[in-house]
């Protein structure tokens, strides 16, 4: 079976992030630039939460607010609302995570509890993996 290490691979260790005081507009000119929908929120190595498109549509342009304006901490989810991933979780157990709860990234940690990567929905393969038939 295909581990979250697995999939990461080279990505392992990369970490693309945003400070929580940034205006929402550098968090979404940060993801253009990576091609991602979402990104950690960090502060000083600490993760703090995440922030995707789906935050900016809901809570700034359904809200009338600017992405100039409004600060990334104050649409993120927080932290603590956050569910992760490990390196040894299964392909498996992220989907069935991810489905159960309705999201599309994990942030990964490793067996220090630091983050080390993202997985999101498209990461993974839908076909059959060959070790998953009986």
């Amino acid at each position: 079976m295909r581990t979250i290490s697995d999939i990461l691979g080279s990505r392992k260790g990369t970490v693309i992030s945003i400070g929580s005081t940034q205006p929402v507009h550098d968090a979404l000119v940060q993801m253009e630039k990576h091609n991602v929908s979402a990104l950690l929120v960090m502060d000083k190595s600490k993760l703090v939460g995440i922030v995707s498109e789906k935050d900016y549509a809901r809570k700034v342009v359904l809200q009338g607010r600017t992405s100039k304006e409004t600060k990334v901490g104050d649409i993120m989810v927080d932290h603590d609302r956050i569910l992760f991933a490990t390196l040894k979780m299964t392909q498996q157990e992220a989907v069935k995570l991810m489905s159960e709860n309705q999201i599309r990234h994990l942030p990964v940690l490793d067996g220090k509890k630091k983050v080390v990567g993202v997985v999101s929905i498209r990461d993974f393969s839908f076909v059959a993996d060959p070790e998953d038939e009986e």
